[in-house]
């Protein structure tokens, strides 16, 4: 067990860029110029200052299949899943969108596959697209709205293709980690939205470590997972230490809400490290069953909170000022990965039984 901690530098780097900062200015009148300022290819205020942001005005032809890390060549399985990665591009000077065909994007998204993504495989159809991503917007920047504007590009143009030419009009997931999660919720709220026959046809949405909270959902009308078969839902938590109770962390919002991903409660019913069904080794892929990590839904913070892991897997000390001192969003997948696996196929189960 104690292989599990030693999460790789590069990839731990990567990922550390990948935190949806929650913006602390009033965003409204910036949502709401953000698709006209997109389609006119102005860059607005707050993209100022970000390198490669002309990129965005040449489109990505997800038509051709190397624009997809994975494009099932076959449909074998009734449920597709498009899944959109976390941050691997690192912290860059100055933060910077970076290219289709980034080295360390490319290279990033294959522990991506084998760690997050792979989780779906059992039960979906894989669909990945490869996107233009942000390196780690600093402090102070309006975060909110930047991943509003990203979201309207290549997420929306892979989303579109997918659901026009190569869905077949099955039924779906959504899914991603992090900033790949940040951009799923502004599809969800925008282009899901405006696309009610798709939206119908949602299994769920796995919008794994990013905030969720209680105004985004009144403000989109979407619903939240209750338990673990239902269907329609958006499925999310993130994942800390006791350490971190009453800490500043830029994960957690104001009226967040989680799910524990072992009991799939909303209370604060306690899940034992022996009810976690496994969790894998980032290195090797390899499973530890029993998992190493327990569950307890914080309501107050809306977290969940793990117990009976080393604080060595909570993210280095010198996160600490930004994500509080047992930040555990490096496994917010694998803590819990045949958790999500067996949840997974729950849900879609109930979804064919409607």
């Amino acid at each position: 067990m104690k292989q599990m901690k030693y999460f790789p530098l590069s990839v731990l780097v990567m990922m550390l860029s990948t935190m949806p900062f929650t913006s602390c200015v009033n965003n409204k009148q910036a949502t709401a110029t953000v698709s006209a300022i997109a389609q006119q290819g102005v860059v607005p205020d707050f993209m100022k200052g970000i390198a490669g942001v002309e990129k965005l005005q040449t489109k990505i032809d997800y038509s051709k299949p190397q624009n997809w890390r994975a494009m099932a060549q076959e449909a074998t399985k009734p449920v597709d899943v498009f899944f959109l990665y976390p941050t691997v591009v690192g912290m860059r000077t100055p933060t910077e969108i970076c290219d289709i065909n980034d080295s360390a994007m490319v290279a990033g998204i294959d522990w991506v596959m084998r760690g997050e993504v792979s989780v779906f495989a059992e039960s979906c159809n894989v669909y990945v697209p490869y996107y233009r991503q942000i390196s780690l917007p600093m402090p102070g920047m309006d975060h909110a709205a930047i991943n509003k504007y990203m979201s309207q590009f290549d997420a929306t143009d892979a989303l579109d293709y997918f659901l026009t030419h190569l869905n077949q009009g099955r039924p779906f997931i959504l899914a991603g980690h992090s900033q790949g999660s940040a951009l799923i919720i502004n599809l969800l709220a925008n282009y899901m939205k405006n696309h009610p026959e798709a939206m119908s046809r949602m299994v769920a949405a796995y919008p794994i470590g990013t905030s969720i909270t209680k105004e985004w959902l009144k403000q989109t009308g979407l619903k939240f997972a209750e338990g673990p078969t239902d269907t329609g839902v958006i499925v999310s938590w993130d994942t800390e230490g006791p350490g971190n109770k009453n800490a500043f962390s830029i994960e957690v919002s104001p009226g967040e809400v989680s799910i524990n991903p072992i009991n799939w409660r909303r209370d604060e019913t306690y899940a034992p490290a022996s009810s976690n069904l496994g969790s894998i080794n980032f290195n090797t892929g390899k499973m530890a069953i029993p998992g190493i990590a327990d569950a307890r839904l914080d309501t107050d913070r809306g977290v969940v909170v793990v117990t009976t892991a080393d604080s060595t897997y909570a993210l280095p000390s010198y996160a600490a000022p930004l994500f509080g001192p047992e930040c555990y969003h490096l496994y917010d997948y694998g803590f819990f990965y045949n958790n999500i696996k067996q949840n997974i196929a729950d849900r879609i189960a109930a979804w064919m039984k409607k």
